[in-house]
């Protein structure tokens, strides 16, 4: 309530305020300036998306506001291809082409070049990666492999998330939301120049978020809240040098309802448990630009988690080092080639024993893990620049399985003007995670009956040292159209096929255990690489602005797996089976700009059941009102899934989260600048 007093009274000040000036560019955004939008993800330097020889989408910073979108995987729904999954109030399921799990490990992701994921699962939790709204330029989302450029992980695709340069953020900037529940954030940003070549901004943010409920009934304890402030600077050290630091800091609270394992009656417990999350970052990049053809950079940054949940606790320290060089060889042929390297050590020795429970353990509990690299990529326009060969390869050296390659090609060529197509064929890894190598996870347990002795039986599933890396070869391709001055057609099609998908493979007979605490009967399982799989499917996206006041954006998704057994590899993963994968996705998003600077914005969300987890297909409506008074001010209300009053996205996870009930969103939101 204290939110909503607040939002009101900051209104009626500014309302009764004299009126400077006249608005911003309130406008929907010409298909030609989408186009025009520069990208740097696939080729690590500029290029308009148009020319872009993959599969790219991007989501600019005014897409966010008019969404009304919160948090980054709410974003990434606009996408076509990504498979995101509500699992309760702070836990996603996000991936793209499949294998969505809240474990998924097929996906960099990275924020200002800073990768962000835990070495733990080798994946995203991704209530932590919060980024103040009003400060992002733009997200950058692959759907494909990157890993020539972006090294191992990067296998089905990359989003890279890009902040505004601070000499964009001058000035101040409040934002006030309030949502059913009652649910809060405050935002609070400054900019300004300590001198003629160097900007900088502040900036502070806290969110409290209730909980939701469980689809049995009764709460699912999965409140969240965070505290998160940071701060850039960009120094213009010369016309052909510039320094950018950067940092932020965070803490707060992910509540969860967690199903866990005890070696005696009654077995499967449950526990209501807040997970403290804590961390700090800070990065550091020099660019020098040679000439319009030769420009280096070098990026280092250190990056601190602290993560304490009710059965897995880590603490990891991130070094990383990368430089990259650009340079024209010779006529049009230009070479860009990197160095990196990567320190990371994963402690798990926080957690201490709680009495019954018999879950995971991981040996060692403290890890260091280096990783070496380098790539190389050339770019040769011919026919007279009609077309574009690029070939690359990453090279890495791991702890886990030695030295990878990571080669691609790819093609670009413009039929004319108004028309272009696209090919490319690479080949990608993804490393073996520390809990795959050195983890002991109790992943279910059930009572045998009494003729077979009653005991309680439990899945052991064990690392293995000797997993190799999983291997994907993708063929893409792709058509881009201008099939009139309103209207952009994009289709992107592909076939992966994936070896040594990492699984659990069964290694004996069961055995009895005993211990203090009861006997019990262990059926063995080894992590190992015991399954083979196809994905294939086709991506269409639309743009069409029928008036200049009006913008429709429309995309549907085709998918499709297949995963074959190569031995006795049983399920350990979620998203490994053809049927827990929706094989549909359709989405529509409406932006209006109407009289007296008022704005009507609209999603529509169609996601295809996922049968193997018995979730039914569901329907989202977001809607965003907005109303831009004066120059300074922007007033929003509006809902997130308005079709219904609630909906289960995704089935309880892996390691014994209840998934939630997704609810209706009702919100308002005040912004002022000054």
């Amino acid at each position: 309530m204290m939110l909503f007093y607040g939002a009101v009274f900051l209104l009626c000040c500014t309302l009764l305020a004299p009126y400077n000036g006249q608005c911003g560019d309130l406008s929907v955004l010409s298909l030609d300036e989408l186009l025009d939008l520069e990208v740097v993800s696939v080729a690590k330097v500029p290029e308009k998306v148009i020319n872009t020889p993959a599969a790219i989408t991007v989501i600019t910073g005014e897409d966010l506001r008019r969404n009304g979108v919160q948090n980054i995987p709410e974003a990434l729904r606009m996408v076509p291809g990504m498979h995101v999954y509500q699992i309760d109030a702070n836990k996603w399921a996000v991936s793209a082409r499949g294998f969505a799990s809240r474990f998924a490990n097929k996906m960099l992701v990275m924020i200002d070049g800073r990768t962000v994921y835990s070495t733990l699962f080798s994946g995203v939790f991704w209530d932590v990666q919060d980024v103040m709204i009003e400060d992002i330029d733009r997200i950058e989302v692959i759907r494909g492999p990157g890993g020539t450029l972006w090294g191992a992980n990067a296998v089905n695709g990359v989003i890279n998330i890009i902040t505004k340069d601070s000499a964009d953020t001058q000035g101040g900037l409040v934002a006030l939301r309030a949502e059913t529940g009652p649910d809060g954030e405050v935002s609070i940003r400054y900019g300004g120049w300590l001198n003629d070549k160097l900007s900088y901004r502040v900036y502070g943010k806290f969110f409290d978020r209730e909980n939701f409920d469980i689809p049995a009934g009764g709460d699912a304890a999965d409140e969240w809240h965070q505290g998160r402030g940071g701060f850039r600077m960009d120094m213009n050290v010369s016309a052909t040098n510039k320094l950018t630091l950067q940092g932020d800091i965070y803490d707060g609270k992910s509540g969860e309802s967690v199903r866990y394992l005890t070696p005696f009656p009654p077995y499967d417990n449950l526990a209501k448990a807040d997970a403290p999350v804590s961390g700090a970052n800070l990065l550091g990049r020099w660019t020098r630009a040679f000439s319009k053809s030769s420009e280096v950079t070098l990026q280092l940054y250190y990056d601190h988690i602290e993560r304490d949940e009710f059965l897995v606790d880590e603490t990891l320290d991130t070094a990383d080092i990368d430089f990259q060089h650009r340079l024209q060889v010779t006529g049009d042929l230009e070479i860009l080639y990197g160095l990196g390297y990567r320190y990371a050590r994963g402690d798990t020795t926080g957690k201490e024993a709680i009495p019954g429970v018999y879950s995971y353990a991981m040996d060692p509990q403290v890890r260091e893990d280096n990783l070496f690299s380098g790539f190389l990529q050339g770019r040769l326009p011919f026919a007279d620049k009609r077309g574009e060969l690029t070939l690359g390869t990453k090279v890495e050296h791991n702890d886990y399985t030695g030295i990878e390659w990571q080669p691609s090609v790819r093609m670009m060529w413009n039929v004319n003007s108004d028309n272009s197509i696209w090919g490319a064929i690479s080949r990608s890894v993804r490393t073996p995670s520390r809990l795959e190598e050195d983890g002991e996870v109790n992943a279910g347990a059930f009572l045998l009956p009494p003729q077979q002795g009653g005991l309680p039986s439990f899945v052991r599933l064990t690392g293995n040292k000797n997993v190799d890396s999983e291997t994907v070869y993708s063929y893409e391709a792709g058509y881009r159209s201008r099939l009139a001055d309103t209207v952009f057609v994009d289709l992107s099609m592909y076939y992966n096929q994936y070896r040594d998908l990492i699984t659990g493979v069964p290694i004996g007979a069961p055995f009895p255990e005993y211990s203090p605490t009861g006997s019990r009967l262990i059926l063995p399982v080894l992590v190992d690489n015991g399954r083979d799989g196809e994905t294939y499917g086709a991506e269409l996206s639309c743009s069409w602005s029928p008036v200049g006041w009006w913008r429709l954006s429309g995309s549907y998704t085709w998918f499709h797996m297949n995963t074959l057994h190569t031995g006795t590899s049983v399920e350990a993963r979620q998203g490994f089976n053809e049927d827990e994968n929706a094989n549909q996705f359709f989405s529509l998003v409406s932006y209006m700009d109407l009289p007296h600077n008022f704005e009507v914005n609209t999603s529509l969300y169609v996601v295809g059941a996922l049968d193997g987890l018995d979730i039914d297909a569901h329907v989202r409506f977001d809607l965003n009102l907005s109303w831009h008074p004066t120059g300074n001010l922007t007033v929003s209300a509006g809902g997130h899934n308005l079709f219904d009053d609630s909906h289960q996205e995704f089935d309880d996870t892996m390691d014994g989260i209840l998934a939630s009930d997704i609810p209706r969103v009702l919100y308002t939101k005040l912004t002022m600048t000054f």
